[in-house]
């Protein structure tokens, strides 16, 4: 999101004792999605994994987000899970005291992304940091043995240097630290290699970034169009979800427009690095033009289901973060390489077999 976030912490405690009950059809216990409707853990708590993202590891989900429970700092929560309904809370995998204590007391955490690499056996996280003001705009890098944590932090950074004609008193400093990392996601490739898509250039345009052997930091040399690429330029896109599909990468995004939701859009490639194409907006129906008050943050594939995916959303309220909800919904693949996007009430894993 390019707005300031705030943290509710005090004014709704009320409402959170009120969520925490829960309604007894809250989505996942019988085996069903309903999108927007609270989700509750094993424990019956809410869910709190927002900005997310999930990893399939040996038959069991992992589902990373921000902790957004009031009261606390914000720290990257993982949940498992083995039929996507029901979700166990497996606790705090990043906290934010564990960050580098040059940054650690003013410094918060959006957006949590994790991916196991082939090569180290290492699970590795990257993260939007973010301080107040909103200027900070780094990239946050964490690893673990394991898919659960506790993840040790690395380093923070900001992944291209290059100087894109920033002006010299440009508030988010790009002139001097580089282009600003914000909204973002991790891809690893059939080949082994990861990407780090983010918004950059204050939001104006993405960045995808091939990254190191160990998805510690980006390949060296850095070479822009072999390396890394800036796609989308000047479109202002952020929220990046990547996925592919018989050799084709696609990528969808939302605008900046805050917190207040917006059309989605898609882009495709038949090269991770670009030419990107947009195919515009893949929502129909009823609040299409607000992606059905959502904002785009994973899309991964169902298991066992060739070209069907979930599309993960988050469904933000800017007053009480720790009460946004998720959306998840299905998406197919058609013949002819193009998706839609509908609305939902509810659904289940057999839709897929329907397809």
């Amino acid at each position: 999101m390019k707005a300031v976030r705030v943290i509710a912490v005090v004014a709704y405690v009320g409402l959170w004792s009120l969520v925490l009950e829960g309604p007894a059809w809250a989505q996942g216990e019988d085996g069903r999605f309903v999108p927007g409707e609270v989700w509750l853990d094993m424990d019956g708590k809410p869910i709190q994994a927002h900005g997310g993202a999930v990893l399939v590891r040996d038959g069991t989900y992992y589902w990373y987000g921000e902790d957004r429970t009031p009261g606390r700092q914000t720290g990257v929560s993982c949940y498992s899970s083995t039929d996507l309904y029901r979700w166990k809370h497996g606790g705090v995998a990043f906290a934010q005291e564990s960050l580098s204590s040059d940054i650690r007391d003013r410094t918060f955490i959006e957006r949590p992304k994790v991916v196991l690499n082939p090569k180290t056996g290492k699970y590795v996280m990257w993260m939007h940091l973010e301080q107040w003001g909103y200027h900070f705009a780094r990239a946050g890098v964490a690893q673990s043995d394991r898919p659960e944590g506790p993840f040790v932090f690395v380093h923070h950074m900001r992944p291209i240097q290059d100087d894109f004609g920033y002006k010299d008193d440009d508030p988010d400093r790009q002139k001097e630290f580089g282009g600003t990392y914000r909204d973002m996601n991790l891809f690893v490739d059939d080949d082994g290699k990861a990407y780090a898509f983010y918004a950059s250039e204050h939001n104006a345009t993405m960045y995808i970034v091939r990254l190191n052997d160990d998805f510690t930091a980006p390949q060296s040399p850095i070479v822009q169009g072999r390396t890394w690429a800036r796609i989308l330029i000047g479109k202002y896109r952020e929220a990046p979800a990547p996925f592919k599909f018989q050799g084709r990468y696609y990528l969808t995004t939302s605008g900046c427009t805050g917190w207040r939701p917006n059309a989605a859009d898609y882009a495709v490639a038949d090269h991770i690095l670009g030419p990107w194409e947009s195919k515009g907006n893949p929502c129909v129906g009823p609040d299409a033009d607000t992606t059905f008050q959502t904002q785009s943050t994973c899309v991964f594939p169902a298991a066992g289901k060739p070209g069907c995916y979930i599309f993960m959303a988050d469904r933000w309220m800017p007053r009480r973060l720790h009460d946004s909800r998720y959306v998840w919904l299905p998406l197919v693949i058609q013949p002819d390489g193009t998706f839609t996007l509908t609305w939902l009430d509810q659904w289940d894993l057999s839709y897929f077999d329907k397809r």
